[in-house]
């Protein structure tokens, strides 16, 4: 079996972008309606081999309470994410979460120029200590 490290990266990549959209259906509002979501091949993999065990009462009472209800939070996200494939916008909040408009990345270099400097400040104070010491 292979390390992580002895993969080269972007093989790892193409093993975590692959992913497979998945309709199922959900209970929301009185309704029901068709949700689609993202999921890995080795979950898709997983769920297979569990619906395969599950058979008789088990699956038989799931048919019969029929499909399961969503929550407000994940309708928002389910249409959230249909907005941003169907609207092409997916591609270009990416590119501007990483790029230098990227408030987080702003937040992440304030800080580690603040820590610099600080770490510059105390190396002066610590200097003059010294030459006080002596």
């Amino acid at each position: 079996r292979q390390k992580e490290s002895d993969i080269p990266s972007a093989t790892l990549k193409g093993i975590v972008k692959e992913e497979e959209i998945v309709i199922e259906l959900k209970q929301y509002a009185g309704k029901i309606i068709p949700v689609q979501t993202k999921k890995r091949k080795r979950e898709l993999d997983h769920l297979t081999s569990l619906q395969q065990q599950k058979k008789g009462i088990d699956s038989l009472l799931k048919e019969l309470n029929g499909p399961s209800k969503l929550s407000t939070v994940a309708k928002t996200s389910s249409d959230w994410d249909n907005f941003k494939t169907q609207t092409g916008v997916e591609e270009e909040l990416e590119q501007k979460a990483q790029g230098k408009e990227a408030y987080l990345q702003k937040q992440d270099f304030l800080t580690r120029v603040d820590q610099r400097r600080f770490l510059g400040e105390k190396q002066e104070r610590d200097d003059e200590r010294r030459k006080r010491g002596k």
